[in-house]
């Protein structure tokens, strides 16, 4: 029975590399996840003293993510004061791992964050 080890770690390998390929690809979409909602918190904050929607995106993507897309409601003409902002945020996260990250390829992360209007 020699040899029988180096067979059985040949034969179990995969399985454990594919396994640890997965825990990986799962903990890089939670991290996107958390940055995703910390963005929108970040954008909201922005939104709601100012209209500005260059500044409201720039808020947006300094967590690091690219592709964002960004919705505000309501529009800028229809906002007032103590009136409540929404950002809601969508962003698509690229595949990391080979193999297992073919199967988050039609993942879209979405956050959003609501806070009420400072400024008119």
């Amino acid at each position: 029975m020699r040899g029988q080890a180096t067979v059985e770690l040949a034969l179990c390998l995969p399985l454990v590399a594919l396994l640890l390929a997965t825990v990986v690809e799962v903990a890089m979409v939670a991290a996107d996840q958390a940055r995703l909602l910390h963005a929108a918190r970040e954008a909201a904050r922005i939104a709601v003293v100012d209209d500005d929607a260059a500044e409201i995106r720039a808020a947006a993507e300094k967590g690091g993510l690219d592709g964002i897309e960004l919705a505000v409601t309501p529009e800028p003409d229809m906002r007032r004061q103590g009136d409540p902002l929404t950002v809601r945020l969508s962003y698509k996260p690229p595949a990391r791992t080979p193999i297992v990250g073919i199967l988050f390829r039609r993942l879209t992360l979405r956050a959003e964050a609501t806070m009420r209007i400072e400024q008119p």
